[in-house]
């Protein structure tokens, strides 16, 4: 029994350790083959730290970074995959695949007070959807639903300030609610919350939605109550995918209904905001890095020919072998890259993948890691 717990336990914390890894390809070159193995793991952790940290401050710091990094590769890295080495004459080269440890590393790195400082502070757009499910009710009129729209806003808002992060003006939100509650839709698809984000130059967008009750004389109490589930989603604007969803809820009861959905809506309001707020912290290092997902749609490129000549000679190039074709048709093509490199290496990858393939590709828009081309 103690060997089967001994190794449950040793499973579950090898499974956390895993999920807790990501995968980067670097190049490494040494006087030896295992030399190039070792610097190639060394350039994969510090892939790994331009995704926890910003250009400038990794700049600013490179010798304090590397004074608490060094001769911890093995304790950061592991060694998934290697290219067979080649001999240039002054050495070897060659490719590796490394999974790094990123908690681990952001342990390390938070250790020297750098983390707070690169994340700054996002631009965050709270939009709110007034469609009720089938069913349920806020109130008796719009006025109760304006109410509530009032202050769970409010409440999100005050508490997101306070942390520090930015938030967009509640005019632009009320203009989306108002478009919503327009088109009588419940479920809105995250791509219209994303775009309108996008719209305002926000960073992240949180996105929720009510789903409760509000009435006199429930739970066989004779005043106003209201029971408040709220959803929220954390959204990527550029990516429109969704990196964060959680579910809160609140019961309030008071003299008069208007006066429950009041409570009710500012409780609900900062208990979401709380337990977004570590979900939004972790999504902008990773923006703030310009790594992870990235976006690339190609305009006037559908042909399958193309696209495979394209996604091909792309994956040649270090750090851009993650890449999958989201969608394709009316003479565009996205395709989606996975990388531990920054947004402008993506375009710079993408700009001499074109020029191989005699293409003359001019970048048409850039929002954070989503670029646009027109093929001339």
């Amino acid at each position: 029994m103690t060997k089967i717990l001994s190794f449950t336990l040793m499973f579950l914390f090898s499974f956390a350790g895993l999920s807790m890894a990501e995968q980067f390809s670097a190049t490494g070159r040494g006087s030896s083959e295992q030399a190039a193995i070792m610097s190639g793991l060394n350039n994969a952790v510090n892939l790994a730290v331009k995704q926890i940290l910003d250009d400038e401050t990794i700049s600013k710091n490179s010798q304090k970074i590397n004074s608490a990094l060094k001769g911890k590769t093995k304790k950061l890295a592991r060694l998934i995959q290697k290219s067979d080495p080649e001999f240039t004459g002054a050495g070897y080269e060659l490719q590796v695949t490394a999974e790094v440890n990123l908690k681990t590393l952001e342990n390390e790195i938070d250790a020297l007070g750098l983390m707070q400082d690169t994340m700054g502070n996002p631009r965050i757009m709270v939009l709110y959807n007034p469609n009720l499910p089938q069913g349920a009710t806020l109130g008796n009129t719009r006025a109760d639903l304006e109410a509530f729209f009032d202050n769970s806003y409010g409440a999100i808002v005050d508490t997101l300030a306070e942390k520090g992060f930015d938030v967009i003006d509640k005019s632009s939100a009320q203009k989306f609610s108002i478009q919503v509650a327009e088109t009588h839709e419940m479920d809105i698809d995250t791509n219209k919350a994303a775009l309108y984000g996008l719209k305002y130059n926000a960073d992240l967008v949180l996105y929720y939605q009510t789903v409760g009750i509000g009435r006199y004389g429930y739970w066989n109490y004779t005043g106003g109550a209201a029971k408040i589930f709220l959803r929220a989603q954390l959204i990527n604007p550029t990516t429109s995918r969704v990196v964060a969803s959680k579910d809160v809820e609140s019961a309030s009861y008071a003299g008069t209904i208007q006066e429950a959905l009041y409570r009710a809506a500012k409780d609900v309001g900062h208990k979401i905001s709380a337990v977004m707020i570590e979900s939004i912290k972790k999504s902008w290092k990773r923006e703030k890095a310009g790594a992870g997902t990235f976006i690339v749609v190609l305009d006037g490129i559908s042909e399958l020919d193309d696209i495979i000549s394209f996604k091909n000679s792309l994956k040649t190039i270090p750090g851009m072998e993650n890449i999958r074709e989201r969608e394709s048709g009316g003479g565009k093509t996205t395709i989606e890259i996975k990388s531990g490199s920054t947004a402008d290496a993506v375009k710079s990858a993408v700009n001499n993948v074109a020029k191989q393939l005699g293409w003359s590709l001019k970048l048409v828009r850039s929002e954070g890691s989503r670029s646009t081309w027109k093929r001339q």
